[in-house]
């Protein structure tokens, strides 16, 4: 989906379910949170095609949890972006939910005529089957198969970006979004809260923030087309990358700092997260040990570990 849909998706979740301008905001900001896995700056062109890292890094489960600790709504706004993307074909690449973890596994049972493969001894785990080539052959270049095929590791879906849905979406959000903020300001009725006054300590790190977040994309956007001209990066939108991450890293740590209740409160439960993921993590691996551990099965009607 392209960016102004995610973010308008963002503030109309925030003004249907919420109703605070805040929380709209928090939404929207945090909807266009994920895109930072694009070839922006960060990683060469060759490195991040070879990666495939976009709508991967930070599209996935474990990235959209870190940011909910962040901040709830800021969490949500996120899962809107990559629930969105989940539902974009294979030409727009999809979405790789169980990223970092999906990488571990290299090899599939199946290849993607549905014809079993031989299976490697040095691998006791798979993945079901490899990436189909038709869904893949409109994609960029390091996604559609070569000579080495990949596990189907991505979810896809029917919708294109920039195309019906994503216009629907988008201009649908913005009518929704109007109309609710224009009944509410006429007092016909109290969709959207216009009438509470601005929280400074809340408000000055969030445009901070929301600063950082448009002048990362403009720059960036700028940055990858000039790239995809096989022009040389310049080391302008490099600088501006990393001064656009600075400011939100600035604007986090100013949140914490002018509202150290919230601090206060999302670190009283850490150690109990912290203990959850320690035991989800700890039983998955013993799990993964005693399985992978036994011999491949040599009856081809048996399946290895399939994950």
């Amino acid at each position: 989906m392209n960016f102004p849909t995610h973010v308008m998706f963002g503030i109309v979740l925030g003004a249907v379910f919420f109703g605070k301008p805040e929380i709209m905001l928090l939404l929207g900001i945090g909807a266009a949170i994920p895109d930072l896995d694009r070839e922006y700056a960060f990683l060469s062109k060759e490195s991040f095609s070879r990666r495939q890292v976009h709508r991967a890094f930070c599209h996935n489960f474990l990235f959209l949890g870190a940011v909910y600790l962040i901040n709830p709504f800021l969490g949500i706004g996120a899962f809107s972006h990559s629930l969105l993307d989940a539902l974009t074909t294979a030409r727009d690449r999809g979405v790789e939910w169980l990223y970092p973890f999906t990488r571990l596994v290299h090899k599939a049972v199946y290849d993607y005529n549905g014809n079993r493969m031989p299976l490697d001894p040095d691998h006791k785990i798979y993945l079901l089957q490899n990436e189909l080539p038709v869904l893949t052959k409109l994609t960029t270049k390091d996604l559609q198969p070569g000579t080495q095929t990949k596990p189907w590791r991505r979810t896809y879906g029917p919708a294109l970006s920039g195309r019906l849905f994503d216009q629907g979406i988008f201009i649908g959000s913005v009518g929704i979004t109007l109309l609710l903020i224009i009944f509410s300001a006429l007092g016909l009725q109290q969709f959207v809260d216009l009438k509470t006054p601005v929280d400074l300590p809340f408000a000055i790190p969030l445009v901070i923030g929301a600063l950082g977040v448009i002048i990362n994309f403009i720059g960036g956007e700028i940055d990858r087309k000039q790239l995809a001209k096989n022009f040389k990066p310049e080391k302008f939108y490099k600088v501006l990358f990393y001064f656009s991450v600075g400011m939100i890293v600035f604007a986090l740590i100013l949140a914490g700092v002018m509202n150290p209740q919230v601090v206060y409160s999302t670190a009283s439960e850490i150690p109990y997260i912290a203990a959850g993921a320690a035991l989800v993590a700890l039983i998955s691996l013993v799990m993964l040990k005693v399985r992978s551990s036994k011999p491949l099965p040599t009856d081809p009607t048996k399946e290895p570990v399939i994950v």
